[in-house]
């Protein structure tokens, strides 16, 4: 066997935490949160906000609550562009995104939502003074890389939250190369949008991933499911009586 160095893409092997977990979870539980009421639902259910709950510590999120289960981090990226901005809506990004930014905000452009480009220096640094005479009054958003897998280097997303913030704009941030491997604090560097791989730096298998939402943002739907027979259910077994 050969020496695996492709860890930015995925990592590998896992801990033995995570084979024992998800095995465990496949054998012994086995069911899909929010899908019925019985036992095994239930502690799926459990594991989920244990997850939520852990998630949300790492990265100092307001809310549990907030962390949303994804694909992955293009996934996440997607579900929060698409979620939150409308044409006429003017977003500000840097030059050195990743394509699982670069390509739903040309879609996005298409439908009329304004983006700006900040270029960074050719070593890939971002100035945020440069960030800041980019904002203008309408804009709603300032979507950036926390670190680019090309060129190792980190943006200064604190500062530009700072920026956004003062210039009334919201912050997302695509954490897929340094959630997990990194120190982020949302609060502290005022994310409001966190976007993350689990299949990286948080050591989880291929297929997860997340956005933490920050509370008081509202994100309209891209796609929809079922949830009705969950709540339906819930509502029929503290009301309802059988005899």
């Amino acid at each position: 066997m050969g020496v695996y160095l492709d860890n930015a893409a995925t990592t590998w092997p896992k801990p033995e935490s995570v084979y024992l977990a998800v095995d465990h979870f496949l054998r012994e539980v086995g069911a899909t949160p929010g899908r019925g009421g019985y036992q095994q639902e239930e502690q799926a259910q459990q594991i989920a906000d244990e997850a939520r709950a852990a998630l949300a510590q790492l990265f100092h999120a307001p809310d549990p609550l907030g962390v949303a289960f994804t694909l992955n981090a293009t996934h996440a990226i997607n579900m929060a562009l698409k979620g939150l901005l409308h044409p006429g809506d003017h977003v500000v990004t840097s030059s050195i995104e990743h394509n699982a930014m670069w390509r739903p905000l040309m879609a996005l452009e298409k439908l009329g939502v304004e983006v700006t480009t900040v270029p960074c220096t050719p070593e890939g640094v971002l100035i945020p003074a440069d960030v800041e005479a980019a904002l203008r009054p309408d804009t709603r958003l300032v979507a950036m890389l926390h670190a680019s897998n090309v060129l190792g280097i980190i943006l200064p997303i604190a500062e530009v939250g700072e920026i956004a913030h003062h210039h009334k704009a919201l912050l997302l941030v695509d954490a897929a190369q340094t959630a997990g491997s990194y120190p982020i604090d949302m609060q502290a560097m005022g994310i409001d949008l966190l976007a993350f791989a689990g299949h990286k730096g948080t050591y989880g298998p291929q297929g997860t991933g997340g956005l933490i939402v920050r509370p008081g943002i509202h994100l309209e739907t891209w796609v929809e499911v079922v949830q009705a027979f969950h709540h339906a259910l819930k509502r029929c077994r503290m009301n309802c009586h059988y005899g």
